[in-house]
């Protein structure tokens, strides 16, 4: 009984994780930044966990519950954090090379951000927010909040992304 209980536990959480993203993308979708003139998309995208642990290790957002890894891919760059603490910026995903990466097809919303800004906000990320955690400040939690500035900030850059914090590898 107690078997019978645990596995119908865990395929209704891994149905969860699975479905937030067109849950969430339905409900919350690019409506919240709708396209304006000169905003360029933004898009939330995934890798597989699975396949990366084999080597490397009010704004539209998503799960923060998720066994992937979770990025923001705005004007031809990745956003990514990892578990070193530190933000990723580079024209590919990590671990593109070997696992394959998924953007979603529709825009999570649209900005007018500029691009240095959105890169300070990545590099300075983690003295604002602090180092990561699995359960707290994830990957997930990046990426809603690069969201959150990208969708609400309009054109003037917040004051904590352009600190000197510089956190953050460019590839």
């Amino acid at each position: 009984m107690h078997l019978k209980l645990l596995i119908l536990f865990s395929v209704i959480c891994a149905l969860f994780c699975e479905t937030d993203a067109w849950f969430w993308r339905r409900r919350r979708g690019g409506s919240q930044c709708p396209s304006t003139g000169g905003a360029s998309p933004y898009y939330f995208g995934t890798t597989s966990l699975w396949c990366l642990s084999k080597g490397k290790r009010g704004a539209p957002s998503r799960s923060t519950w998720a066994l992937k890894h979770r990025f923001i891919y705005y004007k031809g760059y990745y956003f990514e954090l990892w578990s070193n603490s530190y933000a990723y910026i580079g024209t590919s995903a990590q671990g593109s090379s070997k696992c394959s990466i998924k953007r979603e097809g529709s825009p999570a919303g649209y900005s007018r951000l500029s691009l240095d800004c959105i890169k300070g906000c990545a590099r300075n990320y983690r003295c604002a927010y602090g180092r990561y955690r699995l359960l707290g400040n994830n990957c997930h939690k990046f990426a809603n909040r690069l969201s959150a500035v990208l969708c609400t900030t309009g054109t003037t850059c917040p004051s904590w992304c352009r600190g000197s914090c510089n956190h953050a590898v460019e590839v």
